[in-house]
């Protein structure tokens, strides 16, 4: 039966009763799941929140018998999620199991695609934060009952609740932070952040605390921990996936991890760098040839689509491709047949698509640079992996990881407290990589305690303030890149009304990372002083795991 807040407001108004009252809980984001379930005649539902690093994070999952559905994240299509997400409005598809773009989706305990597919974002401050994921496997939804006043009235109510219910978990975590005495600056009461440190760290960091572990990455930083936990799910699914990130974040490792992760474990994991075949040898890379096909072709020779069938092929800087190469890769992932150069049979492949780039994809895109139809067919699933200097706490276990890896004696090399300290207030611009050569450089050099003067004079540079009469000169300079930046985001938050993600866009970063800026230069709330239109809210993920 159909619950309509025209015919029968009772259910809607008391819940808005029960939230003037009190803090709204789980139960209250069941109920109105399932009353939108009743709105719209589907058969499943779920509520999900868009992570900051990619993925996302199933809240609810409810059956329209009144049942939880187990195993969530492997029952919707990650495909229509992200087509929701970049359209920034309701997406739906009548019948999904016609329409080859979710065949790769079928769940792997062999039951089929549902029937039909709707997505409701759900918005905070204008922005999707979240979205209500509703399907049927048997019938087609009714687009009149999916698109009505009490559809978009539940929907509407989940997005309150979502935000009710974050900002009480914040306030219970600056409870417990304020009973514990940690020394926490308040910025604002919705949204608690580390004090900042002389050296503009945010809060101490344990050195000693042990790592998340995930196929051979490293962190200890919450942002890449639910970078873990979102590729570990994608990779029970068969969908593409785009990986963003700076050179040497560690993209081709992520990569290889959600190979590791998925059902494909046992089959080869292929890497084609987009730059490093040319023009004249793409054919015979990618799809292979027979013998005497042309001039040299003295053997047959495999193409690498063939060598990664049934297993992972990883398109290491997609951006970097040429459009010829581009237009052949497309042509293969969308009919899985490839044909070798001179030979007459065509060999049908079965590969599931990784790529990576560390260039802005959309802007190529706009620009005529990149196939569009190629980016929306690997950006089925989006994962950004963070410098490292946006993770600086990860710097300790890396680098003993890294001595360890790289010693040949039986004791590995050690840092000092120093040493340490002057590699955690570096910037980082080679990423992991330059951490890793770095290291990699004193073991070679047979260093048994690594102390400062070790260390390569680039890192030297940075110290403690005090320890170096070049360090005035080097604050002068660190202030004035601060004024230039704080100018720079004041300024691009004000030609784009505001708009964080397309700030973000036009200065080059991340939003993840403007959020972190927003709080450094105090322009996260209205008491920095800040003029109106740049009252941006940082919110935090804080919500309690379902």
């Amino acid at each position: 039966m159909t619950v309509s807040v025209d015919s029968d407001p009772d259910p809607y108004l008391r819940i808005l009763q029960e939230l003037s009252q009190s803090s709204p809980t789980r139960g209250t984001l069941v109920e109105i799941v399932d009353q939108l379930l009743g709105a719209t005649d589907g058969e499943r539902a779920f509520l999900f929140r868009v992570r900051g690093t990619g993925g996302f994070r199933v809240l609810v999952a409810r059956h329209r018998d009144g049942q939880d559905v187990s195993d969530p994240s492997r029952r919707m299509s990650h495909y229509a999620i992200s087509r929701m997400v970049a359209g920034g409005d309701v997406w739906g598809v009548a019948d999904a199991r016609q329409d080859r773009r979710y065949r790769p989706e079928d769940a792997l305990d062999g039951s089929r695609l549902p029937r039909s597919i709707h997505v409701y974002p759900v918005r905070e401050r204008g922005e999707i934060v979240g979205g209500v994921y509703i399907d049927h496997r048997f019938q087609e939804i009714d687009l009149e009952r999916t698109d009505s006043t009490d559809s978009r009235l539940w929907v509407g109510l989940c997005a309150l609740v979502m935000l009710l219910r974050e900002q009480s978990a914040r306030m219970r975590a600056l409870d417990k932070l304020r009973a514990a005495g940690r020394g926490f600056d308040v910025v604002d009461r919705a949204n608690v952040r580390r004090a900042p440190q002389a050296d503009g760290r945010e809060g101490s960091v344990d050195p000693d605390r042990h790592p998340d572990v995930f196929h051979g990455l490293e962190s200890v930083n919450p942002d890449m921990l639910d970078l873990f936990d979102t590729a570990r799910i994608l990779g029970a699914s068969e969908i593409s996936v785009l990986i963003h990130g700076e050179t040497g974040t560690g993209k081709g490792l992520l990569a290889r991890a959600i190979h590791l992760s998925s059902r494909r474990v046992g089959g080869p994991f292929v890497t084609l760098g987009g730059a490093l075949v040319p023009d004249t040898l793409v054919d015979s890379e990618l799809l292979g040839h027979v013998r005497g096909a042309f001039t040299g072709a003295d053997a047959d020779r495999t193409g690498l689509l063939v060598e990664a069938h049934g297993g992972t092929f990883f398109l290491d800087e997609v951006a970097d491709m040429s459009l010829d190469l581009q237009t052949k890769l497309l042509r293969v992932l969308e009919d899985g047949r490839v044909r070798p150069l001179g030979g007459k049979d065509v060999v049908e492949v079965d590969v599931r698509v990784i790529a990576s780039t560390s260039r802005d994809l959309e802007a190529l895109v706009s620009r005529g640079e990149f196939r569009r139809d190629l980016y929306y067919r690997l950006r089925a699933a989006d994962l950004e992996i963070l410098p490292l200097r946006e993770r600086w706490e990860d710097v300790p276990a890396l680098a003993r990881s890294f001595l360890q890896r790289h010693s040949e004696r039986e004791e590995p090399s050690r840092l000092s407290s120093e040493a340490l300290a002057r590699l955690m207030r570096y910037s980082w611009p080679g990423n992991v990589r330059e951490l890793e050569n770095e290291m990699r450089r004193l073991t070679a050099l047979g260093v048994e305690e690594i102390v400062v003067d070790s260390l390569a004079p680039v890192f030297k540079s940075r110290g403690a303030a005090g320890a170096d009469p070049r360090e005035s000169s080097m604050r002068s300079l660190d202030d004035v890149v601060t004024t230039a930046e704080r100018g720079a985001i004041e300024s691009a938050l004000r030609l784009c009304g505001g708009n964080k993600s397309l700030a973000a866009r036009s200065l080059g970063i991340t939003r993840k990372a403007l959020y972190r800026r927003l709080v450094k230069y105090g322009l996260a709330s209205a008491r920095s002083g800040a003029p109106p239109h740049l009252d941006v809210q940082v919110t935090e993920d804080l919500e309690e795991d379902s």
